[in-house]
């Protein structure tokens, strides 16, 4: 068998191109093939976006670009098979000796698609390489943007999709001094609910699309009652700041 190409998760960042880091850009400098999920969300337009703004248009334009399609769904017998059919069509890339990146928002195994086509590679091509790029988190991200630590010391800090439910949700308040809720535009109203409940509004401040041009940071959080807010935002709660 012919020298088998490398997977390559890598992260490109919250959105600026600019957080693009230099493992990353020389990553997708170098591989023939660059590979995003799509399920028809806009996250995963961005991410080849965020490459358009780091890479030079012509370099891009000779590279091969995977669309692969991954929903957005909780059904488990869905997701298995169209990770498995994604995983696939990179198992033959890398057959024919080539590279593949596939680019993600953020970092490539925090929250993302690309943790779990890495164990369906192995048990497809158990001897592909695999490796991983890490990436600027929109959380960390979101911190810079409004100028506050997420811990100190000995605090400490928890990430939750705000989606799991408000009870953990709850929990999670009660045993942290920092919380970034994620993917809170669904449950916005519930949240500020909660917030009131257990007098934190004061302590949260609501970042949507943090490091990119038209991000926007709302201190006053419960001016967004009732509002439609955008796919890509958060929240951090941090008591006592």
């Amino acid at each position: 068998m012919s020298k088998l190409g490398v997977l390559y998760g890598v992260g490109v960042g919250p959105g600026d191109p600019g957080l693009i880091t230099f493992n990353a850009f020389r990553v997708l400098k170098a591989v023939p093939v660059i590979a995003m999920p799509d399920s028809g969300r806009e996250g995963d337009s961005v991410a080849l976006t965020v490459v358009r703004g780091a890479l030079d248009e012509g370099l891009l334009d000779k590279k091969e670009i995977l669309k692969l399609y991954l929903p957005m769904t909780k059904e488990a017998g869905s997701l298995r098979r169209a990770r498995l059919d994604a995983t696939r069509v990179i198992a033959e890339c890398l057959k024919e000796g080539l590279d593949v990146a596939f680019i993600t928002l953020g970092d490539p195994l925090f929250y993302s698609t690309f943790s779990y086509l890495v164990p369906l590679l192995k048990e497809i091509l158990p001897e592909a390489g695999v490796a991983t790029v890490s990436g600027v988190t929109s959380i960390t991200a979101a911190s810079a943007s409004i100028g506050a630590p997420l811990t100190e010391a000995d605090e400490s800090v928890a990430v939750v999709p705000a989606t799991y439910g408000m009870e953990e949700i709850r929990n999670a308040l009660e045993h942290h001094d920092t919380v970034v809720l994620m993917k809170i535009n669904k449950v916005l109203d519930g949240v500020l609910n909660l917030l009131g409940e257990m007098g934190l509004t004061g302590m949260a401040v609501y970042i949507g699309r943090a490091s990119w041009p038209g991000e926007e940071i709302v201190r006053d959080v419960e001016s967004l009652r009732g509002r439609k807010v955008d796919y890509f935002s958060m929240m951090i709660i941090r008591k006592g700041a």
